[in-house]
């Protein structure tokens, strides 16, 4: 009896979750698709993650994933770090990133940047840096946005 595809990818999800509990890498998302084919977005609670360490867990996983008969004989697992592009989803994100340059667009349309300072389940806070307009000087301030009224918070890279 071939169980839901429902059911197994979530047995698939807590599986991978697992095997992360007591490590310094955290889980960012996975993406089960047909055939399977299974992605899993990790990253470093400190440090970024390696390729070296994706490859290790590919292996761990591949292992982990047969042994339970979690896969059939065909399926597809690609182990990687979230896109530098990427939108955070998971709060260790948010925590990694604290004191350094993130990226709010706002479902309005309006981007802010700053440095991360606070968040919680319903909001974001940066400090937006000092500027210069002309011969006045704005001051850095705090804002803080409700997480309803933003579509995204990634990192920013100021690339020199």
């Amino acid at each position: 009896l071939m169980e839901t595809s429902e059911n197994l990818k979530q047995k698939r999800t807590e599986a991978i979750q697992e095997c992360f509990v007591e490590t310094d890498l955290f889980l960012v998302d996975i993406q089960i698709s047909a055939a399977p084919r299974i992605v899993v977005f990790l990253d470093g609670k400190v440090e970024h993650i390696t390729i070296h360490q994706c490859t290790r867990i590919s292996r761990f996983l591949e292992n982990f994933l047969e042994t339970n008969a979690l896969v059939g004989e065909k399926y597809w697992l690609e182990v990687s770090s979230p896109g530098l592009e990427e939108p955070f989803k998971v709060t260790e994100q948010y925590e990694k990133w604290l004191n350094k340059p993130v990226e709010v667009l706002l479902v309005s349309g309006i981007k802010e940047i700053g440095e991360l300072k606070a968040f919680d389940v319903n909001s974001v806070t940066i400090e937006l840096p000092e500027q210069k307009k002309k011969k006045e000087i704005i001051p850095a301030e705090l804002k803080t946005f409700a997480k309803e009224d933003i579509k995204y918070t990634r990192k920013h890279f100021v690339f020199k």
